[in-house]
């Protein structure tokens, strides 16, 4: 039996693939969803709630899908003011939906959650939005919060037919998870922690695995190398913290496993100062950018990018410091990027594609206040943060 098992996957995923599409194009072009809109459907005997967001110059390609999952005690809207996705979607190309969990909890299998059927929920929510918007349903992605991290990991062990790639932040395997995982795929995970996280602690506690155990899990279900490669972030903001990248990789089927280690890190979202956490966020990198820079490059079929480079081409700007008012000029070896300016409260108040011609672009004026910024470039393969002090 074990030998007709590839087989059976590969005709599985042919004929999923195919019916998906015909279904996605079929609705897209009878129904419609523009930018943000809330919406309900009953699942179970319970109304289930969720915010949509299309990105408003959607194409007609299908487009990835992003399940942004709030933390313990929030909701869709937190979820999305935490993380900010919809920005990316513009950015990159992909639906992002934000859904409610009843009683603002995710069911993970920890005292006082939610008793709701959320893997079923989830599931019924990625077929429903398909019928909404053309979606690629080989890259379903999930990302969540706290307890919503705990919910990807649920998702990862027991929907991994449906989800490509989990990124959970301040969220680790909870007991009842790691306990009863049967995956059926290798799984891409990005990990990222605070050292300094009391609420779900990095360490482990007598319901939640620490990340060190998490992440073997999922290491040894991969088939990873037993050794990662580490790289330092630079040390932007002097806000106490640190990040490091541990990258296991090339795992099998091409997966990789990645934490990002935030030294000093409280139970926040790094790159929101302004998420309403406990403790010290860090400014260095912004989650969500990394997050869909690492998830972006998997289907449940494999690989669909290349991997992302740890020593990356440097941007470089001048003048800087700017004065108020005054014109940005950009060195970067690249044709296009996608930038994004973000003050210390971690709020975008500029953003702008950018062409590059000889590895220069220029932008007139920016309308900045005295201060200190973050400059962060997208591009095919990286994203760049610099830092920008206007005078």
């Amino acid at each position: 039996m074990k030998l007709f098992l590839p087989i059976l996957r590969v005709l599985y995923s042919t004929i999923k693939r195919n019916a998906t599409a015909f279904i996605a194009l079929f609705f897209v072009a009878t129904s419609s969803v523009f930018a943000q809109s809330t919406y309900t459907f009953e699942h179970n005997g319970i109304n289930r709630t969720y915010i949509l967001y299309l990105p408003q110059s959607a194409t007609v390609e299908a487009m990835p899908l992003m399940l942004a999952l709030h933390g313990f005690t929030q909701n869709g809207q937190t979820m999305m003011t935490l993380s900010n996705f919809n920005a990316l979607a513009e950015a990159h190309q992909f639906v992002v939906v934000y859904p409610y969990g009843v009683n603002t909890s995710w069911n993970v299998g920890v005292a006082g959650g939610s008793g709701a059927d959320d893997v079923g929920f989830l599931l019924a929510l990625i077929d429903t939005i398909a019928t909404k918007a053309n979606i690629d349903q080989s890259r379903v992605y999930a990302s969540g919060f706290s307890n919503g991290g705990f919910m990807s990991y649920r998702l990862a062990c027991e929907a991994s037919d449906r989800i490509a790639a989990i990124a959970p932040v301040a969220g680790t395997m909870v007991n009842a998870t790691y306990n009863a995982c049967f995956p059926i795929r290798p799984m891409p995970l990005m990990h990222i922690h605070g050292t300094n996280d009391f609420v779900v602690p990095y360490n482990g506690n007598s319901s939640f695995k620490s990340v060190d155990v998490s992440v073997e899990y999922w290491n040894n279900w991969n088939n990873c190398p037993d050794e990662p490669q580490v790289f330092q972030y630079p040390d932007l903001v002097a806000d106490n913290s640190t990040v490091e990248a541990y990258v296991y990789g090339l795992c099998n089927e091409g997966v990789e496993v990645r934490v990002l280690k935030i030294n000093n890190g409280g139970h926040t979202w790094p790159g929101n100062s302004a998420s309403g956490g406990i403790g010290i966020t860090n400014m260095d990198i912004s989650a969500s950018a990394e997050i869909w820079d690492f998830v972006s490059r998997f289907s449940v079929y494999g690989p669909v990018g290349q991997p992302l480079e740890l020593q990356q081409n440097e941007p470089v700007l001048f003048p800087n410091p700017l004065q108020q008012g005054g014109g940005l000029t950009l060195k970067f070896q690249t044709e296009e990027a996608y930038l994004q300016i973000v003050d210390l409260s971690g709020r975008i108040v500029f953003k702008k594609h950018l062409n590059f011609d000889a590895g220069i672009a220029s932008i007139a004026r920016l309308p900045l206040q005295k201060g200190v910024y973050f400059l962060h470039l997208i591009s095919h393969r990286n994203r760049l943060v610099k830092k920008l002090i206007v005078e």
